[in-house]
């Protein structure tokens, strides 16, 4: 061989040796502290997190971004949640979440700060989370007062006009100030509130608010709290039991599907109704969605793993849009968006709002005890939203 074809050819390995790698798309990790376990299971979005990711990553290409879903169980405990917060943020998640109250939520979200990363909360709805000025917090649902304003609008559209609202302190304003705006919404309409009790959560024995109830002078022809299961089922049992056969209303706490076999008989959820956050059973995306993630092994539960597969994509677009896993650049992207095609609306954006997505609320109610679709839109008149 001449020195000159030695020279070439070493001058060529180097070359090849020298190039750029082919580039590949960012990986972004989100950090779960999820309700695997307590009280807060039924509502835990991990499930969904975890099959939209997966279905994300086997359809990416080289370049596209991958999601990385780490998973532990916070037990529903928010100081719990704060502390594998921490442990997601040392290992460099982009995105972390835990219980989706402001309890757990606001600690983590200033913690997250300071490592540029965000909190997003799929199943979150409360409005103290966008009272406190936190940059770095995005909420994959409509707050309370948005839920409680459909409502009202659909109980009074079913003949509702006088409402016992049931309040507690237990869960912040969740369960204390949603019921006080579907009260407003619905005196707005036409209607009236003729009664407002308290309770706690996990009361089994309803009989002395149906002792109130029953006491009131004015009779009420609605019941409306925003609880969880299995509370809300035992309630709408023992107000039938009670001869109340007027309309029991409430929030997304209602969506679990342990309601129908909590409730028993299926003529007592006769003029049950409540907002929450998609239809399951109109055989639309949410449908599909579940079933795909059924087939592929994931233990999806329903409407929050919907929220959790919402969450996954919205996150999936800004990544490919930025190009970058940079926790910033991220957040920026989500919010700068027009949309993103989601689960649970066609059109998911945070462009207006920024901390939450504007989108339809659906109002689920019930024929021959299965569930049907009454309504499904934005409510004109939403109390305390600015």
């Amino acid at each position: 061989m001449s020195l000159r074809s030695l020279f070439l050819g070493t001058a060529a390995t180097l070359a090849v040796l020298s190039s750029p790698a082919l580039a590949e798309g960012p990986t972004i990790t989100i950090g779960l502290a999820a309700s695997l376990t307590g009280d807060f299971a039924p509502y835990s979005e991990s499930e969904g997190v975890r099959c939209m990711a997966d279905k994300l990553n086997k359809a990416a290409g080289r370049d596209d971004p991958k999601i990385n879903v780490v998973v532990e169980d916070s037990r529903s405990d928010a100081q719990l949640s704060v502390s594998l917060g921490q442990k997601f943020l040392d290992d460099k998640a982009q995105v972390i979440a835990g219980v989706p109250f402001p309890d757990a939520l606001i600690p983590m979200s200033q913690m997250a700060a300071g490592y540029g990363a965000t909190v997003f909360s799929a199943p979150n709805t409360q409005v103290e989370m966008h009272e406190v000025g936190l940059e770095n917090f995005i909420a994959g649902a409509v707050p309370d007062p948005m839920n409680a304003a459909a409502a009202a609008d659909a109980v009074y559209a079913a003949g509702g006009r006088s409402a016992v609202i049931l309040t507690s302190e237990d869960a912040g304003s969740y369960s204390a100030k949603t019921p006080l705006w579907f009260g407003e919404t619905l005196t707005k309409n036409g209607g009236k509130v003729v009664g407002t009790l308290s309770y706690s959560f996990g009361t089994t024995d309803w009989s002395p608010q149906i002792a109130e109830i029953k006491a009131l002078p004015e009779k009420p022809d609605v019941v409306y709290l925003c609880a969880m299961l299995p509370d809300v089922g035992i309630l709408i049992r023992q107000l039938r039991a009670n001869g109340f056969d007027g309309i029991v209303a409430g929030c997304d706490g209602f969506d679990d599907p342990s309601l129908e076999e909590t409730v028993g008989n299926p003529a007592d959820l006769d003029k049950v109704m409540f907002a929450t956050h998609g239809f399951i059973g109109g055989g639309g995306a949410i449908d599909t969605f579940l079933a795909e993630c059924k087939a592929a092994g994931f233990k999806v539960n329903g409407i929050f793993d919907a929220l959790g597969g919402d969450m996954v994509q919205v996150i999936y677009d800004a990544a490919k849009a930025t190009g970058s896993d940079d926790p910033v650049k991220l957040r920026e992207a989500i919010r700068a968006s027009d949309g993103s095609k989601g689960v649970t609306s066609e059109k998911l954006s945070f462009k207006e709002k920024k901390a939450y997505p504007v989108k339809t609320v659906p109002v689920i109610g019930f024929v021959d005890g299965k569930r049907v679709i009454v309504a499904d839109t934005v409510p004109a008149f939403v109390p305390y939203l600015k």
